[in-house]
């Protein structure tokens, strides 16, 4: 995300410049390598520089990489900053388009395969920018943000200071997405009064209670344990970061506040993406963006359905057998629901299952209560790629999550979910660009796939975990199946109720609205998790079916996560290596 027109003709003539003298078929094999870690690190070290979060959540010692003298700051939000980001991408697409493939390593390929995707520019982007959302309630920037500065790493003194100059820059960041909302809301994209009034009453909710925002308290338990400083420099800390809280983060989120109520009514759509007028065609890129699929949204549903079918097959299978765990499913007890012995025993449970990983350490929090109503029941935050021996799982303890449940969401946060999928990758070294690619489907899809299979690691009766496990699964199905039919096939409120009504048997009005709203609040979330999940299966049915009685799910489990966080066509094309291999 970054500047403007000028810049961006600049840039289209360095991009042809390249592409007449780059590609030069006389290097050798190590200048070709050479090269190509040259422009994948100058991208690396663009992206993590493009503002502090991303650093500091990116990087310990960032002085390694040799960024110094860096100026805290949250980046810029416009829409001349967007455009400068597809003219940036065009550019690394054209200079990895210079590159002799063959002449790299077969790691260099697998990140070119993983780069050449990721970087392209569809010839429709730039008119599709102002169809982008940066806020929302559950995923939004406005609902992270308190969390990401919560967690803001203090490796020494100097990111106490950086983070107190990033603070202030909250307020014209903020200043910024309104700015940009209205420019959505002048080309008639701005979001429903519905939508809008759920962001304003949790932005009023984070700043509630001024002198003791959790920022404030959160940040003066970190200085009090931080090593080295004197009771006067701890003192000091707290007043500035208590004068940075209250005069311009919780004005930050008075803008917003302030901002949407102003654009309240000028919102022309109440439904789904497909309802405005590229709608359909912004939804099939977000589908591609955050699945990592290539498949077409026709495609996937056909695949949602035919998983839909199959799982709910088994389930009346179990049934047939034993109509008593129908019952059992309803409110299934699980011997453990303490967290810590919950992850300390998953470590053990996972080894014949799953490549070893060396241990690292974890702090198990739970959510302040101002973020309570609004944060998934639990959630990971990933580790720096230098310091991955010390992770965070967050818990939400609000009394709408049962916590008596919560073994196979801690299986999907810790191990051997987010947790254990980060560190084990982290622990292969690979090329630092990877680490600042972001591919939820892979990501979610790996969480979700390996929350299933915790069912049968939690104690309880194997066929009353293949039911959970079968149900779970149908239920995610049929919430991206919603979320499809809602942003891409156009379902009404009234087509929304009756699928939940026929599939689940739901007819409380409230969870209805709830559902139809979230979707349209937070288009193609779910398809992370359900179409991840699927892609895995996916490419675990073909490993299966080629290897038959040679096939081991270790192993399959270890290509996967040495692979990395991919697009799933690209760990497709590996994985027909991979079954040679193993045969």
């Amino acid at each position: 995300m970054k500047k403007y027109k000028k810049l961006y003709l600049l840039l289209t003539l360095i991009v042809f410049l390249f592409a007449l003298t780059g590609c030069d078929k006389g290097k050798s094999a190590a200048q070709t390598q050479e090269e190509f870690d040259a422009l994948s690190n100058e991208v690396f070290l663009d992206n993590v520089q493009s503002d502090s979060i991303t650093l500091n959540y990116t990087l310990a010692n960032p002085e390694k990489y040799g960024i110094t003298n860096y100026k805290p700051t949250l980046g810029d939000f416009t829409l001349e900053a967007m455009k400068e980001s597809l003219a940036k991408s065009e550019n690394y697409a054209a200079r990895l388009k210079a590159i002799d493939y063959k002449k790299l390593t077969d790691d260099q390929k697998l990140t070119y395969d993983v780069m050449k995707d990721y970087y392209k520019v569809d010839d429709n982007a730039e008119d599709l920018l102002l169809y982008y959302e940066v806020l929302s309630p559950t995923v939004g920037l406005q609902a992270q943000l308190p969390i990401l500065y919560a967690e803001y790493s203090f490796y020494d003194k100097d990111d106490i200071d950086a983070y107190l100059e990033l603070l202030p820059c909250t307020y014209d960041y903020f200043n910024q997405i309104i700015e940009f909302e209205k420019l959505k809301s002048d080309a008639g994209l701005f979001m429903s009064d519905r939508s809008a009034d759920d962001i304003i009453k949790q932005c009023e909710a984070l700043i509630a209670d001024k002198e003791n925002n959790f920022l404030i308290t959160v940040f003066n338990d970190k200085v009090k344990q931080y090593d080295g400083l004197t009771k006067d420099e701890i003192k000091t800390y707290q007043e500035k970061n208590k004068d940075a809280v209250i005069n311009y983060v919780i004005p930050a989120y008075q803008l917003i506040i302030d901002g949407l109520k102003s654009l309240k009514g000028t919102g022309t759509n109440e439904g789904g993406l497909c309802n405005l007028d590229k709608g359909k065609e912004y939804y099939k890129s977000l589908v591609r963006t955050e699945t990592g699929s290539n498949r077409s949204v026709e495609e996937l549903i056909k695949l949602l359905d035919k998983y839909m079918d199959k799982n709910i097959a088994s389930m009346q299978t179990l049934l047939a057998k034993d109509a008593s765990l129908l019952d059992q499913a309803s409110n299934p007890s699980y011997p453990m629901t303490d967290p810590e012995e919950i992850l300390t025993y998953l470590q053990d449970a996972i080894k014949d299952r799953f490549p070893d990983m060396d241990k690292v350490n974890y702090t198990i929090k739970y959510v302040h209560k101002s973020l309570e109503d609004f944060i998934s029941p639990a959630f990971y935050l990933t580790p720096a790629i230098d310091n991955y021996e010390d992770n965070s799982i967050y818990i939400n303890g609000s009394d709408k999550f049962d916590l008596s449940q919560i073994f196979t969401t801690l299986a999907h946060e810790g191990y051997p979910g987010h947790l254990f999928q980060n560190v084990y990758y982290a622990q292969q070294n690979p090329a630092p660009i990877r680490s600042t690619m972001n591919f939820g489907g892979y990501s979610e899809g790996w969480a979700t796939y390996v929350e299933m299979i915790s069912y049968h690691m939690a104690g309880i009766d194997d066929n009353l975990a293949s039911l959970l496990e079968e149900n779970n699964a149908v239920i995610l199905m049929m919430y991206a199946r919603a979320d499809i039919g809602i942003n891409y096939e156009g379902w009404s409120r009234k087509e929304s109720d009756e699928y939940l009504k026929g599939m689940l048997g739901i007819t409380d009005e409230e969870t209805l609205d709830q559902f139809y709203i979230s979707m349209v609040e937070e288009p193609a979330n779910y398809l992370q998790y359900t179409i991840g999940y699927i892609e895995l299966m996916e490419l675990r049915n073909k490993a299966e079916k080629a290897l038959e009685d040679k096939f081991s799910e270790k192993d399959f489990h270890e290509f996967i996560l040495k692979t990395g966080p991919s697009q799933f066509f690209v760990i497709d094309k590996y994985l027909d290596k991979w079954i040679n291999s193993a045969k």
